[in-house]
């Protein structure tokens, strides 16, 4: 997709340590992750406070099993939900993915820079 969008830069590093990229892109209108890992919303959030614009876009692939393969699926996407909006990250959808993946979803979300 990047080599047909110019204004997509795919950052292949690891998530948890962003200041080991910052210098290669400034603010950014959307972010994107699917990390697939327990404190993704965490991750997601850090990212988000480094390189996201103020109402910027946030698009967070959601792997339950991945995160807590003891509890049901419904119940780990309500917890992770919840951590994004600890993160300043207001949801607006929420999608699961099935048939085509099972235990899977997509967060659709607006970042809050401010805590207003």
């Amino acid at each position: 997709m990047a080599k047909k969008r110019t204004n997509v830069i795919p950052i292949i590093e690891d998530a948890r340590h962003p200041l080991k990229y910052r210098m290669l892109v400034g603010m950014v209108d959307v972010v994107f992750a699917d990390v697939a890992q327990p404190d993704q919303a965490r991750i997601v959030g850090l990212n988000c406070h480094l390189f996201l614009k103020e109402k910027g876009g946030v698009l967070v692939s959601v792997k339950a099993n991945c995160i807590d393969s003891t509890a049901a699926a419904e119940a780990v996407f309500a917890r992770e939900v919840q951590k994004m909006r600890e993160e300043r990250i207001k949801p607006l959808e929420q999608l699961t993915l099935e048939p085509f993946e099972r235990d899977h979803c997509m967060v659709v979300g607006r970042y809050l820079r401010s805590q207003s």
